[in-house]
């Protein structure tokens, strides 16, 4: 009985890119996968870019629409980003023991706090921003300018309310 050899490289290669070439996936033309692909793609950019700052996606939209909107309600947050409100206090509760948010209680309606950003948490939030900015051009990279517009258009235009 001979013994079987075991396949040369030339084969496995040959077989590595007949496999590739034939790959089907059923999902190519899903846009609720290829959202998905794209979100977690737009995460690892994310991730990638503020490496070391503690950063999450989530806890950065917090940061911003306080910083856009100085006196904002938790409530208006958690709609706005359609999370829990529990998530955003969480969040919120971080942003205050970093000095970066203060809460100050509604004139109106005493038991609702409103939020504002420091001093400090507004140059924090404007270095930030340009990080996201940075991440948002090498996200988009592939795209010229003319259709990163018609992107954000169609994006928006698919979650209006």
């Amino acid at each position: 009985m001979r013994k079987k050899l075991p396949p040369s490289p030339r084969k496995i290669d040959v077989a590595l890119s007949y496999a590739a070439s034939t790959f089907v996936s059923p999902l190519s033309d899903s846009a609720g996968f290829l959202f998905r692909l794209a979100q977690i793609r737009a995460f690892d950019e994310f991730h990638r870019s503020f490496a070391g700052l503690g950063v999450t996606p989530t806890s950065f939209a917090v940061f911003a629409l306080i910083a856009a909107n100085p006196g904002i309600r938790p409530g208006v947050i958690a709609d706005e980003l359609r999370v829990k409100s529990s998530n955003v206090a969480a969040l919120v509760n971080a942003l205050v023991d970093k000095k970066l948010v203060v809460r100050r209680q509604d004139t109106v309606e005493l038991r609702a706090n409103r939020l504002y950003p420091t001093k400090a948490g507004a140059k924090a939030h404007q270095e930030m921003f340009k990080v996201h900015l940075l991440t948002d051009i090498h996200l988009l990279s592939a795209l010229d300018e003319k259709e990163r517009t018609r992107l954000i258009v169609l994006l928006q235009k698919l979650l209006q309310r």
